[in-house]
């Protein structure tokens, strides 16, 4: 068995909630549906919106480390923003 191992960087990932002038966490309430994949049910915790998510929230996400810019360069350089299917 032959193995390819590259250095990555762990970021805790938070889901932030989108409704106007919020800026709430989204938490998992540990409610999900399968339908052809499973769902996870999510609340802010500051104005109680729900949405459903492929993966609960946080989560540990792994990034691979940019050599030419240093192990955290990738983690703020912008937000990144998982897809969404509503259904």
């Amino acid at each position: 068995m032959h193995f390819r191992e590259e250095p990555v960087t762990p970021v805790y990932r938070h889901w932030m909630c989108e409704q106007v002038g919020c800026n709430g966490e989204l938490l998992s309430t540990g409610e999900g549906i399968t339908r052809l994949s499973t769902r996870w049910k999510h609340r802010c915790g500051k104005c109680g919106h729900e949405d459903w998510a492929d993966a609960t929230y946080p989560r540990v996400a792994y990034l691979p480390i940019d050599e030419s810019s240093g192990p955290m360069a990738r983690c703020w350089a912008s937000e990144v923003k998982e897809p969404r299917r509503r259904f």
